[in-house]
Protein backbone atom coordinates (compact mmCIF):
# COMPACT_ATOMS: atom_id res chain seq x y z
CA UNK A 1 0.00 0.00 0.00
CA UNK A 2 2.26 2.77 -1.30
CA UNK A 3 -0.19 5.50 -0.26
CA UNK A 4 -0.18 4.42 3.41
CA UNK A 5 3.62 4.10 3.46
CA UNK A 6 4.05 7.46 1.75
CA UNK A 7 1.84 9.20 4.32
CA UNK A 8 3.70 7.49 7.18
CA UNK A 9 7.01 8.75 5.79
CA UNK A 10 5.69 12.30 5.50
CA UNK A 11 4.44 12.21 9.10
CA UNK A 12 7.87 11.09 10.33
CA UNK A 13 9.52 14.10 8.73
CA UNK A 14 7.08 16.74 9.95
CA UNK A 15 7.16 18.01 13.52
CA UNK A 16 4.64 20.57 14.77
CA UNK A 17 5.94 23.36 16.99
CA UNK A 18 2.82 25.53 17.02
CA UNK A 19 0.58 24.33 19.90
CA UNK A 20 -2.50 25.57 18.04
CA UNK A 21 -2.13 22.68 15.57
CA UNK A 22 -4.31 20.15 17.38
CA UNK A 23 -4.17 17.55 14.60
CA UNK A 24 -2.13 17.65 11.42
CA UNK A 25 -1.57 14.86 8.90
CA UNK A 26 -3.60 11.69 9.40
CA UNK A 27 -7.26 12.64 9.63
CA UNK A 28 -10.05 13.80 7.31
CA UNK A 29 -9.19 17.40 8.20
CA UNK A 30 -6.43 19.25 10.00
CA UNK A 31 -7.62 20.73 13.33
CA UNK A 32 -6.50 24.24 14.28
CA UNK A 33 -7.19 26.12 17.50
CA UNK A 34 -7.57 29.39 15.59
CA UNK A 35 -9.12 31.54 18.30
CA UNK A 36 -8.66 30.52 21.93
CA UNK A 37 -11.56 32.71 23.03
CA UNK A 38 -14.04 30.66 20.99
CA UNK A 39 -15.43 27.20 21.59
CA UNK A 40 -14.71 26.00 18.07
CA UNK A 41 -11.86 24.53 16.08
CA UNK A 42 -11.02 25.46 12.52
CA UNK A 43 -10.95 22.34 10.32
CA UNK A 44 -9.30 22.27 6.90
CA UNK A 45 -9.34 19.62 4.19
CA UNK A 46 -8.19 19.33 0.60
CA UNK A 47 -9.14 16.88 -2.16
CA UNK A 48 -8.24 16.66 -5.82
CA UNK A 49 -9.97 15.10 -8.82
CA UNK A 50 -8.09 14.23 -12.00
CA UNK A 51 -9.52 13.37 -15.41
CA UNK A 52 -9.59 9.62 -16.19
CA UNK A 53 -8.68 8.81 -12.59
CA UNK A 54 -11.66 10.22 -10.66
CA UNK A 55 -13.99 11.01 -13.55
CA UNK A 56 -14.37 10.43 -17.27
CA UNK A 57 -15.80 13.09 -19.57
CA UNK A 58 -17.68 10.35 -21.45
CA UNK A 59 -19.81 9.68 -18.35
CA UNK A 60 -19.76 12.98 -16.46
CA UNK A 61 -21.33 16.24 -17.51
CA UNK A 62 -19.20 19.31 -16.69
CA UNK A 63 -21.61 20.47 -13.96
CA UNK A 64 -21.38 17.01 -12.36
CA UNK A 65 -17.58 17.07 -12.36
CA UNK A 66 -17.62 20.35 -10.46
CA UNK A 67 -20.33 19.26 -8.05
CA UNK A 68 -18.53 16.00 -7.31
CA UNK A 69 -15.28 17.80 -6.52
CA UNK A 70 -17.10 19.87 -3.91
CA UNK A 71 -19.05 16.89 -2.57
CA UNK A 72 -15.97 14.85 -1.64
CA UNK A 73 -14.54 17.82 0.27
CA UNK A 74 -17.79 18.54 2.10
CA UNK A 75 -17.87 14.85 3.07
CA UNK A 76 -14.53 15.23 4.90
CA UNK A 77 -15.96 18.08 6.97
CA UNK A 78 -19.06 15.99 7.71
CA UNK A 79 -16.88 13.08 8.88
CA UNK A 80 -15.61 15.30 11.68
CA UNK A 81 -19.06 16.56 12.64
CA UNK A 82 -18.31 20.01 11.28
CA UNK A 83 -19.87 22.79 9.25
CA UNK A 84 -18.26 23.75 5.89
CA UNK A 85 -17.68 27.48 5.39
CA UNK A 86 -15.14 28.64 2.79
CA UNK A 87 -13.44 27.15 -0.26
CA UNK A 88 -10.34 27.80 -2.34
CA UNK A 89 -10.68 26.29 -5.82
CA UNK A 90 -7.81 25.40 -8.17
CA UNK A 91 -8.69 24.38 -11.73
CA UNK A 92 -6.39 23.12 -14.48
CA UNK A 93 -7.45 22.30 -18.03
CA UNK A 94 -6.13 22.07 -21.62
CA UNK A 95 -6.51 25.08 -23.90
CA UNK A 96 -8.74 23.20 -26.35
CA UNK A 97 -11.54 22.80 -23.78
CA UNK A 98 -14.37 25.25 -24.52
CA UNK A 99 -14.89 28.03 -22.01
CA UNK A 100 -18.57 27.09 -21.69
CA UNK A 101 -17.47 23.64 -20.46
CA UNK A 102 -15.25 25.16 -17.77
CA UNK A 103 -17.98 27.65 -16.81
CA UNK A 104 -20.47 24.81 -16.30
CA UNK A 105 -17.91 22.89 -14.25
CA UNK A 106 -17.34 25.87 -11.99
CA UNK A 107 -21.11 26.36 -11.68
CA UNK A 108 -21.30 22.80 -10.36
CA UNK A 109 -18.72 23.62 -7.70
CA UNK A 110 -20.51 26.80 -6.68
CA UNK A 111 -24.05 25.39 -6.81
CA UNK A 112 -23.25 22.26 -4.81
CA UNK A 113 -21.21 24.17 -2.25
CA UNK A 114 -24.04 26.68 -1.89
CA UNK A 115 -26.34 23.86 -0.77
CA UNK A 116 -24.10 23.52 2.30
CA UNK A 117 -23.42 27.21 2.89
CA UNK A 118 -19.95 27.14 1.31
CA UNK A 119 -18.60 30.41 -0.10
CA UNK A 120 -15.75 30.40 -2.61
CA UNK A 121 -13.12 32.92 -1.51
CA UNK A 122 -10.29 32.37 -4.01
CA UNK A 123 -8.12 29.90 -5.89
CA UNK A 124 -6.07 29.56 -9.06
CA UNK A 125 -6.38 28.50 -12.72
CA UNK A 126 -3.58 26.97 -14.80
CA UNK A 127 -3.04 25.23 -18.11
CA UNK A 128 -2.81 21.44 -17.84
CA UNK A 129 -2.74 18.37 -20.06
CA UNK A 130 -5.93 17.02 -18.45
CA UNK A 131 -8.72 18.53 -16.40
CA UNK A 132 -8.08 18.59 -12.68
CA UNK A 133 -9.82 20.22 -9.75
CA UNK A 134 -8.32 20.77 -6.32
CA UNK A 135 -10.41 22.27 -3.55
CA UNK A 136 -9.34 23.34 -0.09
CA UNK A 137 -12.35 23.54 2.20
CA UNK A 138 -12.39 25.33 5.53
CA UNK A 139 -14.98 24.64 8.21
CA UNK A 140 -15.56 24.74 11.94
CA UNK A 141 -16.70 22.38 14.66
CA UNK A 142 -17.43 22.69 18.36
CA UNK A 143 -14.44 21.63 20.46
CA UNK A 144 -16.43 19.18 22.54
CA UNK A 145 -18.04 17.50 19.54
CA UNK A 146 -15.27 16.93 17.02
CA UNK A 147 -15.02 13.42 15.53
CA UNK A 148 -11.53 12.04 14.87
CA UNK A 149 -9.94 8.91 13.46
CA UNK A 150 -7.43 8.39 16.25
CA UNK A 151 -9.75 7.87 19.24
CA UNK A 152 -11.07 4.34 18.64
CA UNK A 153 -10.80 1.95 21.59
CA UNK A 154 -10.33 -1.82 21.73
CA UNK A 155 -13.75 -3.44 21.99
CA UNK A 156 -15.57 -0.64 20.14
CA UNK A 157 -18.36 -1.70 17.81
CA UNK A 158 -17.94 -0.54 14.21
CA UNK A 159 -20.95 1.00 12.46
CA UNK A 160 -21.70 2.36 9.00
CA UNK A 161 -24.45 4.68 7.77
CA UNK A 162 -26.53 3.80 4.72
CA UNK A 163 -25.65 1.08 2.22
CA UNK A 164 -22.33 0.08 0.68
CA UNK A 165 -21.24 -0.76 -2.84
CA UNK A 166 -23.79 1.42 -4.66
CA UNK A 167 -21.18 3.77 -6.12
CA UNK A 168 -18.99 0.94 -7.36
CA UNK A 169 -22.02 -0.79 -8.85
CA UNK A 170 -22.80 2.43 -10.71
CA UNK A 171 -19.22 2.59 -11.95
CA UNK A 172 -19.33 -1.00 -13.19
CA UNK A 173 -22.58 -0.31 -15.05
CA UNK A 174 -20.93 2.66 -16.80
CA UNK A 175 -17.80 0.67 -17.57
CA UNK A 176 -19.79 -2.28 -18.98
CA UNK A 177 -22.60 -0.48 -20.79
CA UNK A 178 -22.97 -1.23 -24.50
CA UNK A 179 -26.05 0.78 -25.23
CA UNK A 180 -27.47 3.64 -23.19
CA UNK A 181 -31.00 2.46 -24.05
CA UNK A 182 -30.33 -0.86 -22.29
CA UNK A 183 -30.04 0.82 -18.89
CA UNK A 184 -32.89 0.42 -16.40
CA UNK A 185 -34.21 2.92 -13.85
CA UNK A 186 -32.25 1.01 -11.20
CA UNK A 187 -29.07 1.32 -13.27
CA UNK A 188 -29.54 5.08 -13.49
CA UNK A 189 -30.03 5.30 -9.71
CA UNK A 190 -26.73 3.52 -9.06
CA UNK A 191 -24.95 5.61 -11.70
CA UNK A 192 -26.24 8.76 -10.00
CA UNK A 193 -24.81 7.57 -6.68
CA UNK A 194 -21.44 7.10 -8.34
CA UNK A 195 -21.43 10.40 -10.20
CA UNK A 196 -22.69 12.64 -7.39
CA UNK A 197 -22.34 11.34 -3.81
CA UNK A 198 -24.35 12.83 -0.96
CA UNK A 199 -22.23 13.99 2.00
CA UNK A 200 -23.72 12.89 5.32
CA UNK A 201 -24.00 16.41 6.73
CA UNK A 202 -27.07 15.96 8.94
CA UNK A 203 -25.91 12.54 10.14
CA UNK A 204 -22.44 13.89 10.96
CA UNK A 205 -23.81 16.80 12.96
CA UNK A 206 -26.29 14.67 14.88
CA UNK A 207 -23.79 11.91 15.64
CA UNK A 208 -21.26 14.49 16.82
CA UNK A 209 -23.85 16.16 19.02
CA UNK A 210 -24.77 12.80 20.56
CA UNK A 211 -21.33 12.52 22.17
CA UNK A 212 -21.49 8.73 21.72
CA UNK A 213 -18.85 8.18 19.03
CA UNK A 214 -15.18 7.44 19.66
CA UNK A 215 -13.94 7.76 16.08
CA UNK A 216 -15.25 8.48 12.58
CA UNK A 217 -14.19 8.66 8.91
CA UNK A 218 -16.02 8.94 5.60
CA UNK A 219 -15.80 5.98 3.22
CA UNK A 220 -13.91 7.16 0.16
CA UNK A 221 -11.60 4.25 -0.70
CA UNK A 222 -13.69 1.38 0.68
CA UNK A 223 -14.41 -0.09 4.10
CA UNK A 224 -11.16 -2.05 4.30
CA UNK A 225 -8.96 0.92 3.42
CA UNK A 226 -10.81 3.33 5.68
CA UNK A 227 -11.06 1.07 8.74
CA UNK A 228 -7.31 0.60 8.28
CA UNK A 229 -6.91 4.36 8.62
CA UNK A 230 -8.91 4.42 11.86
CA UNK A 231 -7.02 1.39 13.20
CA UNK A 232 -3.57 2.72 12.39
CA UNK A 233 -4.30 6.20 13.75
CA UNK A 234 -5.65 4.57 16.94
CA UNK A 235 -2.79 2.01 17.10
CA UNK A 236 -5.26 -0.89 17.05
CA UNK A 237 -6.77 -3.48 14.69
CA UNK A 238 -10.25 -4.49 13.55
CA UNK A 239 -12.50 -7.37 12.57
CA UNK A 240 -15.01 -6.80 9.79
CA UNK A 241 -18.03 -9.09 9.43
CA UNK A 242 -18.41 -9.41 5.66
CA UNK A 243 -21.89 -10.88 5.72
CA UNK A 244 -23.23 -8.00 7.82
CA UNK A 245 -22.49 -5.46 5.08
CA UNK A 246 -25.61 -3.39 4.27
CA UNK A 247 -26.01 -3.96 0.53
CA UNK A 248 -28.94 -2.58 -1.46
CA UNK A 249 -31.00 -4.92 -3.60
CA UNK A 250 -29.96 -2.92 -6.67
CA UNK A 251 -26.28 -3.40 -5.97
CA UNK A 252 -26.75 -7.08 -5.17
CA UNK A 253 -28.55 -7.68 -8.47
CA UNK A 254 -25.97 -5.67 -10.44
CA UNK A 255 -23.02 -7.55 -8.94
CA UNK A 256 -24.63 -10.93 -9.62
CA UNK A 257 -25.49 -9.91 -13.18
CA UNK A 258 -21.83 -9.04 -13.75
CA UNK A 259 -20.76 -12.31 -12.04
CA UNK A 260 -19.15 -10.48 -9.11
CA UNK A 261 -19.44 -10.94 -5.36
CA UNK A 262 -21.65 -8.12 -3.97
CA UNK A 263 -19.76 -8.32 -0.67
CA UNK A 264 -16.59 -7.32 -2.52
CA UNK A 265 -18.41 -4.24 -3.82
CA UNK A 266 -19.18 -3.29 -0.20
CA UNK A 267 -15.73 -4.04 1.20
CA UNK A 268 -13.52 -2.68 -1.55
CA UNK A 269 -15.64 -0.58 -3.94
CA UNK A 270 -15.30 2.79 -2.23
CA UNK A 271 -16.70 6.23 -3.02
CA UNK A 272 -19.90 5.65 -1.05
CA UNK A 273 -19.06 8.58 1.27
CA UNK A 274 -21.03 7.04 4.11
CA UNK A 275 -19.82 7.55 7.69
CA UNK A 276 -17.78 4.73 9.23
CA UNK A 277 -17.53 5.10 13.00
CA UNK A 278 -16.90 3.31 16.28
CA UNK A 279 -18.72 3.39 19.60
CA UNK A 280 -17.96 1.97 23.03
CA UNK A 281 -19.93 -1.19 23.86
CA UNK A 282 -21.61 0.46 26.85
CA UNK A 283 -23.01 3.12 24.51
CA UNK A 284 -23.98 0.82 21.63
CA UNK A 285 -27.63 0.36 22.52
CA UNK A 286 -27.95 4.05 23.38
CA UNK A 287 -26.54 4.88 19.93
CA UNK A 288 -28.93 2.49 18.17
CA UNK A 289 -31.87 4.12 19.94
CA UNK A 290 -30.54 7.61 19.16
CA UNK A 291 -30.14 6.74 15.48
CA UNK A 292 -33.65 5.31 15.31
CA UNK A 293 -35.15 8.40 16.92
CA UNK A 294 -33.30 10.66 14.47
CA UNK A 295 -33.93 8.56 11.35
CA UNK A 296 -30.25 7.73 10.86
CA UNK A 297 -29.81 4.43 9.04
CA UNK A 298 -26.90 2.54 10.67
CA UNK A 299 -25.58 -1.03 10.64
CA UNK A 300 -23.06 -2.74 12.91
CA UNK A 301 -20.34 -4.36 10.78
CA UNK A 302 -17.46 -5.25 13.09
CA UNK A 303 -15.36 -4.46 16.12
CA UNK A 304 -12.07 -2.77 17.03
CA UNK A 305 -9.45 -5.15 18.44
CA UNK A 306 -6.32 -4.81 20.54
CA UNK A 307 -4.60 -7.11 18.05
CA UNK A 308 -3.28 -5.07 15.15
CA UNK A 309 -4.18 -5.84 11.56
CA UNK A 310 -7.50 -6.00 9.72
CA UNK A 311 -9.30 -9.36 9.70
CA UNK A 312 -12.33 -10.20 7.57
CA UNK A 313 -14.80 -12.77 8.89
CA UNK A 314 -16.73 -14.46 6.07
CA UNK A 315 -18.70 -17.71 6.14
CA UNK A 316 -17.28 -18.48 9.56
CA UNK A 317 -13.66 -18.07 8.42
CA UNK A 318 -11.41 -15.29 9.69
CA UNK A 319 -8.61 -14.14 7.37
CA UNK A 320 -6.13 -11.32 7.68
CA UNK A 321 -6.68 -8.74 4.95
CA UNK A 322 -3.97 -8.82 2.26
CA UNK A 323 -5.12 -5.64 0.45
CA UNK A 324 -5.02 -7.27 -3.00
CA UNK A 325 -8.55 -6.08 -3.82
CA UNK A 326 -8.44 -2.58 -2.35
CA UNK A 327 -8.22 0.59 -4.46
CA UNK A 328 -4.60 1.68 -4.81
CA UNK A 329 -3.68 5.22 -5.84
CA UNK A 330 -0.24 4.13 -7.10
Amino acid sequence: MREFEFIKQIKKNIKYENPDIIKGIGDDCAIINFNKSKEKYLIITSDSLFENVHFNKDYFKPWEIGARSMAVNVSDICAMGGIPLYALVNIGYPGYIKQSYIDNMFNGINDFGGNYGVEIIGGDTISAGKIFLSITLIGEVEKGRILRRDAACAGDSIFITGTLGDSYAGFRILANKKNQRELSDTDYLLIKKHILPTPRYVEGRLLAESGLLNSCIDVSDGIISDITRISEESNLGAEIYAQMMPISTSTYITAKKLKNDPIDYALYGGEDYELLFTVNLKNKNILIKFADENNIDITEIGKITARKGIYVVKNGNKKKENYKKVWKHF
